[in-house]
């Protein structure tokens, strides 16, 4: 889905979150901005601990972090009761899934960056306060996006996922590689605000959505840090190489195009039609090749109407 660098997994290397000392943040907030961390959670024992305790031995002081468990009847709830006393909030319990679990979190939330981390994904060391310096509340940042390791439960050598934003008009072309990895992104509360709860009718693109509406307002800020690793398993939504994901993206992918009568809703349709269906067979025949060339003409006489 992005462009990948091949890397050595930091979790692995430094041990982490498994190593570390069993000590927590206590006092000493400071000026520290209050984060709240939401994680929504469906039978996921596998990893959950893993998650947990990458986010409560960060060892920051003014976090808020909540725990929606679905209902598990796995042991997910004997985890999360083990880490109990270091959670602002936790339930079990069935609900209407993942976006539904993230937006009662939101609700609860008081924090002045909010995010999600997954139950499957995990926070690198120092994460929470790097985040905190880049969206304080005098960095007139207002939303971050980092990298993220890609594991393999496989054994397969871990990735480096490089995230980035550049604009609005480049997040909606996905079809040209997506670069906003979820675990690694951040936003103040104003643009929560803003923007409001997630999308609850969304299986798999909740994320995506979230990040167009958040574009309607507010610019990223890009850093080339490493903020989270991702676990990439056969049980999780997108272990099927994102074919559900893209599936969903591709239905709705129009929807933030504009009026149909616009010109930028036939300048993205078009180059979806170049990337996504074109380009696979444009070297095996003539006629794909020909074609191809009146479509990239096609596009650039449309970008300078």
């Amino acid at each position: 889905m992005s462009r990948t660098l091949q890397v050595q997994s930091q979790s692995e290397s430094l041990g982490w979150p498994w190593s570390t000392a069993e000590t927590r943040a206590k006092n000493q907030v400071g000026n520290l901005p209050r984060i709240t961390v939401i994680t929504p959670s469906y039978n996921q024992a596998a990893f959950l601990e893993q998650t947990i305790r990458s986010v409560v031995f960060q060892g920051y002081s003014n976090l808020e972090y909540f725990i929606f468990d679905g209902g598990s009847i796995d042991s997910s709830v004997d985890i999360i009761r083990k880490y109990e006393k270091d959670l602002s909030y936790w339930e079990s319990r069935s609900d209407r899934g993942q976006a539904h679990a993230i937006n009662k979190g939101l609700r609860r939330s008081t924090g002045e960056i909010l995010c999600w981390l997954n139950s499957d994904d995990f926070f690198l060391p120092g994460t929470l306060h790097f985040v905190a310096e880049q969206l304080g509340r005098d960095s007139r940042n207002y939303a971050l996006v980092g990298d993220a390791l890609k594991i393999y439960e496989d054994g397969q050598p871990s990735l480096r996922l490089e995230g980035k934003y550049e604009d609005r008009r480049r997040l909606l072309e996905f079809w040209k590689g997506y670069q906003m990895h979820q675990s690694s992104i951040f936003w103040r509360r104003e643009v929560f605000d803003r923007v409001g709860y997630l999308d609850e009718e969304l299986n798999f693109t909740l994320d995506f959505d979230y990040w167009v509406r958040i574009s309607r307002s507010f610019s990223f800020r890009t850093t080339n840090r490493i903020l989270s690793g991702v676990n990439y398993h056969a049980q999780a939504k997108t272990g099927d190489n994102f074919k559900r994901y893209h599936q969903e993206l591709n239905q709705r992918a129009h929807l933030y195009w504009g009026p149909k009568y616009s010109l930028d809703h036939w300048r993205f349709k078009a180059s979806m039609f170049i990337y996504s269906q074109l380009r696979p067979t444009v070297h095996s025949t003539h006629v794909g090749r020909q074609l191809a060339k009146y479509m990239r003409g096609l596009t650039k006489h449309l970008a300078n109407i």
